[in-house]
Parts: structure tokens; sequence; C-alpha cells
């Protein structure tokens, strides 16, 4: 019987590495096929794969999905075991609860930071909002994280792996590398993240970067 390799579409520095993270640390065998965003992954052959033409894009046995937190999510619920896919349906809420909040609270505004600070002459006036909506969701987090080593108690789960992925690439330090952003303040974040990159799965990915 032939036996299709899983296959994780999406150079390690980019989203890709939230799922190579997730890949890692489940410990299954898979392929890692490092597409470029906005060249590669704009050839007809990846489009076939994902239309949008964006990285990462997941091949399980035939079974395509993309975004990277649902692929997070899919490889969580099929192939994971506790404590990273929490047994109770509580916790897998707060799973989902804590991955949307990344992708809804934290992303857009570090993207908004990162889109101003990349022109040729940065306008202050313009990255402050981004900055100001940034530090009243880490102050949330960091209360969060004062009451508990991780998002869900004492132990590191999928919640856990998918908003530190979504502050902080493998081998990055601060938030997503950028000076203007500072996380000192925030101690709970900052133990928090840190812990979170000691993983060894994690610094498997950063040795892809």
């Amino acid at each position: 019987m032939l036996v299709r390799m899983m296959k994780l579409f999406g150079q390690a520095r980019s989203r890709a590495s939230r799922s190579l993270w997730m890949l890692e640390e489940i410990g299954i065998p898979y392929e890692h096929v490092p597409v470029q965003p906005y060249t590669e992954s704009r050839a007809a052959d990846y489009l076939r794969i994902n239309p949008n033409g964006r990285i990462p894009s997941l091949d399980d046995d035939g079974f395509i999905l993309w975004e990277s937190l649902a692929i997070n999510l899919y490889l969580a619920e099929k192939y994971a075991s506790t404590p990273l896919w929490p047994a109770d349906v509580k916790d897998r809420a707060r799973v989902y609860q804590w991955s949307f909040w990344a992708a809804n609270e934290i992303e857009p505004r570090i993207m908004s930071i990162a889109k101003e600070l990349s022109k040729q002459s940065p306008n202050p006036t313009a990255v402050a909002p981004g900055l100001e909506q940034l530090t009243a969701a880490l102050r949330v987090l960091d209360d969060k994280l004062g009451h508990s080593p991780y998002l869900l108690g004492d132990a590191f789960t999928v919640a856990d792996l998918n908003l530190a992925s979504t502050i902080r690439e493998p081998g990055e330090k601060g938030v997503a590398g950028m000076a203007a952003i500072d996380v000192a303040p925030f101690l709970n974040v900052v133990r928090w993240l840190d812990c979170s990159g000691e993983r060894p799965a994690n610094h498997r990915v950063a040795a892809l970067i």
C-alpha cells in the first residue's frame, strides 16, 4: 500500500514557521517544501494547492488545508495528545479563543506597524495607533500570564504555540524582530515567550531559517 508523506508548503521564514513548529511538536514524519512567497507561491502548480497564492499550505494524504492557525488546530486535533491538545472540551474552546485572539487582536496590529516601518520615511504619527492597540492587547495577555505559566495553566498547549508564533517567529527576539515594539514592560509575556522559544521543536524550526 502506498503511504503518502504529509507535506508542508512554505519557506521557514514566514507564517509557515508556525505550522513547522506544530509538526515538530507532534513528531510525525513530514516533508517541508520551502515555497517562496509572492514568486513561487504565485506559480500555476502551487495555485492548484492554494488558489490564494499564499503560504503555508498542508497536504495530508490528499487533504489540502491552508491558513497557518487552521492547519495547527487540525494537526492538534488529529495527531496531538494531551497536554498539547487538551482533553477537556472547555480547554479546547480556550485554545480556539486564544488562536482567534492572535489572528484578530495581535497579528493585524503587528502587520500595520511593520507596513509603516517598511516605508523609506516612516511616520511616527502613523505608527502610534498600531502601537497603542498592540500595547493594550499585550497588557491583557500579561495579566493572563500573571496567573499561570501558560495560557491554559501549567502545561504548554497549541494555544501557546499559536499565539507565541504570531508574536515571534522561531529564532526572533522581541515582537516580530521589530525594535519599535517594546515588550520589556510586560514581564509575564517576556517570560512566556522565552519559555516557549526554548522548546526543542522551536529550536529545530529556527535552524531552518
